[in-house]
């Protein structure tokens, strides 16, 4: 499997995402990017993540008892964003030096689309490739014959967060009414990958908006936090910030804030982003016309 047969964030894709770093946060601090998650929520969930991450990969434990984590929350609330900020955070703290690719940090993120296939088998087969991936990099990992299959010592071997993104599509509970044998088969492709999860390098995550439908074997496996709805004060921060990056000002979005102070209010972080870029396209399009 190589970079290009996955859905690769690496250090300058994340950095488009996230902005630069603008601060030096000194020992064990994190790190403040110009595009920041705001609220206390998610820096406490981003600092105690990547402090437990970092320490089993600078201590070389390959076999913690902390595997991964388990998002799960409503739409819209920055489950997913958490698990890019988290890759990049790391990325920051291991170093991004091309002519050092032991130090690269990736975030690869999987959908039930990157693991859907046709025949019998092939979707077990596909998901097991995507750990081989995560844990070889594409110039070792095997299944497509692109490389020898085994390292050498001396070899790089560069960190990975792998992120499975809304995962109820893909590890339905064994008690749901939907839940097929194939579904079954990958549940338990899983269970072994994670089992044997080299964590002195590789890292996971799960996302879900519907964690009553995830496998009970697949969230016993992980650490979980849940997301609740963001703030009032967390999304007309988010507000702020997202039109700020459209170079609108406050009088531009004066009704979203009041919307976000109003009730009902909005309710996730997506919403506010989608009224703000409402705005922006109204806002050019009035000025062209």
């Amino acid at each position: 499997m190589r970079d290009l047969d996955v859905n690769l964030y690496d250090w300058a894709r994340l950095q488009r995402q996230f902005g630069v770093f603008v601060d030096d946060p000194g020992p064990g601090g994190m790190g403040r990017v110009e595009r920041e998650m705001v609220g206390e929520s998610y820096a406490r969930i981003l600092k105690e993540t990547v402090r437990l991450v970092a320490h089993q990969w600078r201590e070389h434990i390959q076999n913690s008892a902390i595997k991964g984590f388990l998002f799960h929350g409503a739409v819209g609330v920055g489950k997913t964003t958490m698990a890019k900020r988290i890759a990049y955070e790391l990325g920051r703290m291991f170093g991004t030096d091309a002519a050092e690719p032991e130090n690269e940090v990736v975030l690869v993120l999987v959908d039930g689309s990157d693991i859907a296939r046709g025949r019998y088998g092939d979707s077990e087969e596909r998901l097991a490739e995507l750990f081989d991936y995560a844990r070889e990099g594409e110039i070792h990992s095997h299944r497509f014959g692109s490389g020898p299959g085994h390292r050498h010592v001396g070899d790089a071997m560069r960190r990975t967060v792998l992120l499975f993104d809304d995962v109820e599509s893909l590890f339905l509970t064994r008690g749901s009414g939907n839940a097929r044998e194939w579904h079954f088969s990958q549940n338990s492709v899983f269970f072994h990958s994670i089992d044997e999860l080299d964590t002195s390098h590789t890292s996971v995550v799960l996302t879900t908006n519907r964690i009553d439908l995830v496998d009970e074997a697949i969230t016993d496996r992980l650490m979980q936090y849940e997301f609740g709805a963001p703030t009032t004060d967390t999304l007309l921060e988010v507000a702020r910030a997202f039109a700020a990056a459209q170079h609108l000002g406050e009088d531009d979005i004066a009704s979203i804030l009041a919307r976000i102070r109003g009730e009902p209010a909005l309710a996730s972080i997506r919403q506010v982003e989608r009224l703000v870029a409402g705005v922006y396209v109204d806002k050019v399009i009035g000025r062209q016309s």
